[in-house]
């Protein structure tokens, strides 16, 4: 198949989107497909690039703070990029914003079927605008109807998991919605203990000391000031806690750590590339991932596929990945003091925290990125079916 790929985020991999985006494009040409990306791009960076095997197209895009960027008159744009649009066999959406609504318009012209896989919970959005709460609130129908507006004319829809299907079928999705894992690359991310020893002396850890990790955006919604909160509560002298990634709140917290006197061990190393995931998540001890609005969680895949234990939030699709007393502890979104009692049952739980990593590791090996890929060829084959056979329209 001739696949093109396409939304706000491609490279660099620092939000799910991105990561899911890059490593699928790479699966299926490793698969034996022909993949392009569209990718928005700084103005003076337009070069058509082959990265690994993938076509990456550039489209003009104005970049603004916390990851974010817009593409105006998207449409034009696309015409001048896109020499020859009807020769792809199907269309990928991963958002519903500038990029992804002029392709749909495009492809309709060419008679392409488009699919979207949705990333997306409008608390990814409200979380971080400077909003009182119940104004966010009012928000949120409005961000599902905007959504809803590209989502509902694609031939077919997938998401992470079944949570993530079920909150679209509440919302009024009409086409037909697939969970499909994002996937794990677990000969990638795997137990390392080689590791483990040079990324604490790297860090300056101690190699007996209780390492807690956090790889993602340093965003309000991933419940970070609760876990520095409850680390703080805790009072655990030798504990680590390392928070890896950037974000809107990358200030906040780190004023935070200052106030509570936690400078010496909460550590902030910043973005942490593709490459030296594994062996940042082979350091720890423990993974945390107290976001309320996953549909999934890249992060927590891949520390679960490195077989660490994990401490999670009981919201969203993360029961999906972390089943109470088996690979980890679940506690209450957003509140500190159910995190903390959690925290100080798993230190007592400590004998258990390989047994529980290894559970953990059977997990992640059941959302194997070759599985997931295989699936989306699969999805993709029976959508050009179906479309074939009899074009969708979802009224």
């Amino acid at each position: 198949m001739n696949i093109l790929l396409a939304g706000q985020a491609y490279y660099r991999e620092d939000n799910g989107q991105a990561v899911f985006t890059v490593r699928l494009a790479r699966g299926l040409h490793r698969q034996g497909h022909t993949v392009s990306v569209l990718a928005p791009a700084e103005p003076d960076n337009l070069q058509v690039e082959a990265i690994e095997g993938v076509q990456v197209l550039r489209v003009p895009t104005l970049r603004l703070p916390h990851n974010a960027n817009i593409t105006l008159k998207a449409l034009a744009k696309l015409r001048k990029r896109l020499v020859a649009p009807e020769h792809f066999d199907i269309i990928h959406l991963q958002d519903h914003y500038f990029i992804s609504r002029a392709l749909w318009r495009l492809a309709k012209e060419q008679h392409i079927p488009v699919v979207g896989t949705n990333h997306f919970l409008p608390q990814n959005l409200t979380a971080n605008i400077p909003l009182p709460i119940p104004l966010r609130h009012r928000l949120e129908p409005l961000f599902w109807r905007h959504m809803l507006s590209l989502y509902n004319k694609l031939e077919a829809v997938s998401t992470p998991t079944q949570t993530a299907a079920d909150i679209l079928l509440q919302q009024g999705i009409r086409p037909p919605v697939t969970a499909i894992s994002c996937g794990v690359d677990v000969e990638r991310f795997k137990p390392d203990m080689e590791a483990r020893r040079k990324i604490r002396q790297r860090l300056g850890v101690d190699d007996a000391a209780p390492l807690f990790l956090y790889v993602g955006r340093l965003d309000h919604e991933k419940g970070l000031r609760e876990v520095v909160s409850a680390f703080a509560q805790l009072k655990k002298d030798s504990a680590v806690l390392t928070l890896a990634g950037n974000g809107s709140c990358a200030i906040e917290l780190r004023e935070q750590v200052e106030q509570l006197n936690l400078g010496k061990q909460v550590l902030f190393p910043g973005y942490v590339s593709n490459e030296d995931l594994p062996k940042l998540y082979n350091a720890a001890d423990c993974f945390i991932m107290a976001g309320y609005a996953e549909l999934q969680s890249i992060a927590t895949l891949e520390a679960m596929a490195c077989g660490l234990p994990v401490l999670a939030a009981d919201a969203c699709a993360l029961p999906e990945l972390v089943t109470h007393g088996e690979n980890g502890l679940l506690f209450a979104a957003r509140s500190a003091e159910s995190l903390v009692g959690q925290w100080r049952d798993f230190f007592r739980l400590r004998p258990q925290w390989q047994e529980m990593g290894m559970v953990g590791r059977a997990k992640a090996e059941t959302h194997s990125l070759i599985q997931s890929v295989a699936h989306y060829v699969a999805w993709y084959a029976g959508v050009l079916a179906q479309t074939t056979a009899s074009p969708a329209v979802h009224l």
